[in-house]
Order: C-alpha cells, then structure tokens, then sequence
C-alpha cells in the first residue's frame, strides 16, 4: 500500500504532462491547418524562377515506389524537365538520383525508362544513380558535367527544396537557372494540404542548418 501511495504522484505527473503534449499538438495541428504559417515558413525558401539557355537540364529525384514508379513529385519534376529540354533551352537533359530506401531501382533509371516513353531521344539523355541526397546529387551531376564541360544548368525540383538545391550546385561549381516543378506548396489553402507539407518544410530548415554546419552549401 506504501509503495503504491508513493507511485501515485509519478503516475499523476505523467498524466498531467501527457495531457500537455497532446495539447499542444493539437493546437499545433489546428495551427497549421486553419492559419497561413505554411506561407510564413515558405517565404525564406523563396527563390526567384529564371528560365535561360543552359549547357544541361538538370532533374533531381523524388523518390520511387515499391512498384518501380516515380512518385507524383518526381513526376512534376521529370515532367517539366522534358519540357524545357523540347523547348531547346539545353542540348541535355540529365536525371539525377540513386537507389532511396526500400526502392529497387535507382530514381534516374525510372525517370530515364519513361522519358524514352515520352520520346526522348536516348542519346540526349544523362543519366546519375549513385546520389543518396541533394549534396550527392551535385557532387556527382558536376563530375559528369566536368567531362562534357558544361558548366550552366536549368535546375528542375520541387519549389520548397530549390534554395537548398540551388546553393549545394553553386557551391559545386555550376552556374544555377532554377525551373520549379509544380509549385503547388505555394497555392496551399486547404487544411489537409498544409498539413501535408508542414514536415517538408520543417525537414527543409533542418538541412539547410545542417548542410551549413558540414560547408556543403
């Protein structure tokens, strides 16, 4: 009975304490969904869209499904990457992108099986499949590019990971045209879409800090 009557403080603590973090999820989550914070967050992520002529275009992946499909934001990307390539503004297009988790097949692999179905020419196509993040992804983009000596791309990914994207291929050496896939965080106005890129966001602020601290950016 003692034992138990000196557990019964813990116990209520925890409980007090639990309630706490629910509460505050849940206005976190009421946050996120019914205010404009998302627009708040994307705004320092901001970068300015320039279309010119370009020695390459260059597509970042998105990651691949279990089914060896592009995801929908792979697609929006290698979408508009094939578009730029057909309205002439690169000689090249090149898809970057290694084998991401669970997937079986490198992101390039996938994105190069089906720009051959949207008749692009193999000869025109580059193809980077040992990255695993965006810092691998210019490391290696700039070792192709070197031997082809080209030196400016049309950077084609999504608009909330271009100022990331943009600094690591500066850095690396390139002179950067950034062409946003589908920019659809920047028409966010329903609850669930909002919530739905919140983590995006946050995963985003966290590398930067983080590519900073390793001088990759």
């Amino acid at each position: 009975m003692r034992k138990m009557a000196k557990n019964h403080p813990t116990g209520r603590r925890f409980l007090l304490f639990a309630t706490l973090i629910l509460w505050v999820a849940l206005v976190l989550v009421l946050a996120v969904a019914f205010t404009p914070l998302t627009h708040f967050m994307l705004r320092p992520l901001a970068v300015q869209e320039e279309i010119k002529d370009a020695d390459l275009v260059v597509v970042l992946g998105a990651g691949v499904d279990r089914g060896r499909y592009l995801t929908l934001v792979s697609s929006h990307r290698m979408v508009r990457g094939i578009q730029l390539y057909l309205e002439g503004r690169a000689r090249k297009i090149l898809f970057s992108g290694g084998l991401v988790g669970r997937a079986s097949v490198s992101e390039a692999a996938v994105m190069n099986q089906e720009a051959g179905r949207l008749r692009v020419p193999p000869a025109d196509i580059l193809l980077e499949k040992k990255s695993k993040n965006t810092h691998d992804q210019a490391v290696e983009v700039k070792k192709i590019a070197e031997l082809l000596e080209m030196k400016s791309i049309l950077l084609v990914t999504s608009y909330s990971h271009m100022k990331r994207a943009l600094m690591a291929f500066e850095h690396a050496g390139f002179k950067v045209y950034p062409a946003f896939a589908d920019p659809y965080e920047k028409y966010a106005e329903d609850p669930l879409t909002r919530l739905a890129i919140f983590p995006k966001l946050l995963h985003e602020y966290g590398a930067i800090v983080y590519y900073k601290a390793r001088g990759w950016i």
